[in-house]
């Protein structure tokens, strides 16, 4: 493929207007060893690179169970992933079947998924939490062949589906592993690890009449590994199916190629200065997008050095393991909002002074972006008051493999803005009711319109947009000039010097007596008040007004509803701080907001509970 047909016009102002990282290429074919990434795409991308940058015999996976480390090679996970490719080669298994991995964070996934890529195979990663029924719709959309499940979650939702003659899947065959399979303390520590996570591995049957069941333990220790050469067509081969909502309906499965996945790691290398021995800080699940590239493919495609935690870990946890491991050229934690919150919440309990006494992530931390929704200022400032590297606000999509763009690291950012695009990225707004109109500002000063009252929808165009949905029509991948456009649902306008202001997702826009509320605004404002920790914004549908604005607000450790703050009185601080239309017309107090597995407040579960209360007739809390 040419690559130059991603070429970005050097006239727009995210390369002109003073804001753009010194040493940065502006353009994607101009990064450095990008044609022979392309070239040499997968399995043997990655023995080439490792080869190459001298990471073979580096610990690159750091498996941490409570404060315990498990420190694990690449020449390790290489030589156990061939034995693992090898073993579903022998199932029949061919590049382009799906193989569906059920799995936390762990060095389990992780020869499953570069045992996949060894024979081409495509990972379906599915959430762990999910239950039968979401299971059940993911495995016949993704077509999977083998289900790598946790033992501990068979009976949680895949036992209902394949422990039946009925079998609607295509999955014959299912391998099942445990968190210590791959662990290697003895004495009191791994009898401590065994207490804590028993062997549940007789809860899976050794026969089912519909699959046949093999233990991942046993596959790695008895299988001989053979050399086996697949051929790769980087822009057409899927390398991972990745979950996703789209901009609306039932969950997709997003397609993302081996160059798509390669791309966003070559876009993001020279932003972020990835190199090898980087420590990365491995929460965000695999399963997830940003889990699947900027953790996993990142380490094992660029030398990086992933931390992973099966589950979120205490933030007490998390700093002991990072004390134990040495960073001389840094950690990067990519991360969501909710994470930094915990991270501030856990230093306001113990004390700053203490907490920089007692670890040393505060210094060791050298990137920190956050994604997956909007950064408010009552996180970003005082988190960048004791962390000195601070955080950056990051973007990206599921379909775009996903990171879209990033806020500067060095010299002038703006911390308002969700950064500048990446090497190669094109973004523009449109009108989200007229796309073939074409853009209304596209970052040009021929086309200069910029500013709020231009806003619209973001799109963006690059080589790491996805090849679309399986099985599926892409209506938000659209032809504009010579390039596809992904319409990414957003809603915002771009400035002067082509930064882009998210003012919130298209579906989440509140209607309210003819004016435009946007959620993530509401909550940015109501964030600052000194009692509250987490707040969503929604709207409840009203006969008069079109919505009502609702405000979800759990409150800070020490401070009780009734005693310090009720309904009526948040309301009128409200009124007291913005606009009264603006303002929230009900205030319910929760105690845990619902967050998906990413750390996104699900304000749609907070919603649909109050729709139930409708229908039984009952009046609206708050």
């Amino acid at each position: 493929m040419d690559l130059k047909k991603f070429h970005v016009d050097e006239n727009k102002v995210w390369f002109t207007g003073g804001y753009w990282p010194k040493g940065v290429p502006h353009q994607f074919y101009d990064i450095e060893d990008i044609k022979e990434d392309m070239k040499i795409p997968g399995f043997a991308g990655m023995l080439h690179q490792a080869t190459k940058r001298g990471y073979w015999d580096n610990d690159i996976c750091l498996f941490a169970l409570g404060t315990y480390i498990e420190r694990v090679t690449f020449r390790t996970l290489v030589e156990k992933a061939k034995r693992f490719g090898t073993f579903l080669y022998g199932l029949g298994i061919r590049k382009g079947d799906v193989v569906a991995i059920e799995l936390p964070n762990s060095i389990n996934y992780v020869v499953a998924s570069m045992g996949c890529q060894y024979i081409g195979a495509t990972v379906a990663g599915v959430n762990p939490q999910y239950k039968s029924g979401e299971i059940l719709y993911e495995l016949i959309i993704t077509e999977a062949k083998v289900l790598v499940v946790m033992d501990a979650l068979w009976r949680m939702g895949p036992s209902v589906i394949l422990e039946t003659k009925d079998n609607q899947t295509k999955v014959k065959y299912v391998i099942s592993t445990n968190l210590l399979d791959f662990i290697t303390a003895e004495g009191v520590v791994f009898e401590k690890l065994r207490e804590a996570i028993p062997d549940f591995q007789e809860s899976v049957p050794d026969e089912i009449e519909s699959v046949e069941i093999f233990r991942m333990k046993k596959i790695i220790s008895e299988t001989e590994p053979k050399e086996i050469k697949v051929d790769i067509d980087p822009w057409e081969d899927v390398t991972v199916l990745c979950m996703t909502g789209g901009t609306t309906g039932l969950p997709k499965a997003a397609m993302l190629t081996y160059a798509n996945i390669g791309s966003n790691l070559a876009q993001m290398k020279p932003w972020v200065n990835l190199d090898p021995g980087v420590v990365t800080i491995g929460i965000m699940p695999f399963f997830h997008s940003q889990g699947a590239t900027c953790i996993l493919a990142g380490a094992l495609n660029a030398g990086l050095v992933m931390v992973l935690f099966p589950k979120p870990p205490s933030v007490g946890d998390m700093c002991e393991v990072i004390n134990q491991i040495e960073a001389p050229q840094g950690a990067i934690y990519s991360g969501v909002e909710i994470l930094y919150k915990l991270i501030l919440d856990y230093i306001e309990e113990i004390g700053v002074e203490e907490f920089k006494k007692k670890y040393d992530i505060w210094k060791k931390l050298r990137y920190c972006t956050s994604g997956a929704g909007p950064l408010h200022d009552y996180v970003r400032i005082p988190f960048g008051e004791i962390f000195p590297c601070g955080i950056r606000d990051a973007y990206g999509l599921t379909e775009a493999s996903p990171v879209v763009s990033i806020n500067p690291f060095w010299g002038k950012y703006k911390p308002d803005k969700i950064g500048l695009p990446l090497p190669g990225v094109d973004w523009a707004i449109f009108d989200p009711d007229a796309f073939e109109a074409g853009p209304i500002c596209d970052g040009t000063p021929k086309k200069g319109n910029f500013g709020i009252e231009h806003t619209g929808e973001l799109c963006v165009a690059g080589p790491m947009v996805m090849k679309g949905y399986l099985g599926k029509t892409e209506e938000n991948i659209k032809m504009w000039g010579s390039k596809m456009w992904l319409l990414t649902g957003d809603i915002g306008f771009m400035d002067e010097h082509g930064f882009v202001a998210i003012r919130d997702r298209k579906k989440s826009l509140i209607k309210s007596a003819g004016r435009s509320i946007f959620p993530k605004e509401v909550e940015e404002l109501i964030g600052h008040h000194e009692m509250i920790s987490q707040v969503a914004i929604g709207g409840i549908p009203d006969r008069q007004r079109g919505e009502k604005i609702k405000a979800w607000i759990k409150l800070k450790k020490g401070f009780k509803i009734g005693r310090d703050i009720d309904s009526e009185s948040m309301k009128q601080w409200c009124y007291d701080n913005m606009a009264k239309w603006k303002s929230p017309h009900y205030v319910e107090f929760v105690r845990r907001m619902p967050l998906s597995n990413t750390g996104k407040v699900q304000t749609r579960f907070l919603i649909e509970k109050d729709l139930k209360r409708m229908k039984k007739g009952k009046p609206i809390k708050g």
